[in-house]
């Protein structure tokens, strides 16, 4: 939430530098967390979803930032929405998450009730 209310040029750049240094390694740990949350069945089909959706982000994306910056004036008010959506979807993970492990210890007390 700071980076989009920053004033100067260079802490800027140093938080945006630190935002990419993240990026890499969300983008290889993608199948493990699938793996872990769904199981390998269908891990091709689920990544092939996420792909799907991360490219198209990699569109509009942009595009929503400069209509923004173009409405406003400044790209503060787009900076803004997205870390609002990145905070929703940590959530979501998490919850997701939640409901998983959870469906997974009744699967395994099912399994040692009928074995």
């Amino acid at each position: 939430m700071l980076l989009p209310n920053t004033k100067e040029a260079f802490l800027f750049q140093v938080m945006l530098a630190v935002v990419y240094t993240m990026y890499g390694g969300g983008f290889a740990a993608i199948p493990a967390f699938i793996g872990d949350i769904f199981g390998t069945k269908q891990l091709g089909a689920i990544h092939g979803y996420i792909l799907t959706a991360w490219a198209a982000a990699g569109l509009a994306g942009p595009m929503f930032a400069a209509w923004m910056k173009d409405t406003t004036g400044s790209y503060a008010t787009s900076l803004t929405f997205f870390s609002g959506l990145f905070v929703i979807a940590l959530a979501v993970s998490i919850l997701i998450r939640r409901d998983i492990n959870k469906l997974r210890k009744q699967n395994e007390a099912n399994e040692r009730l009928a074995g």
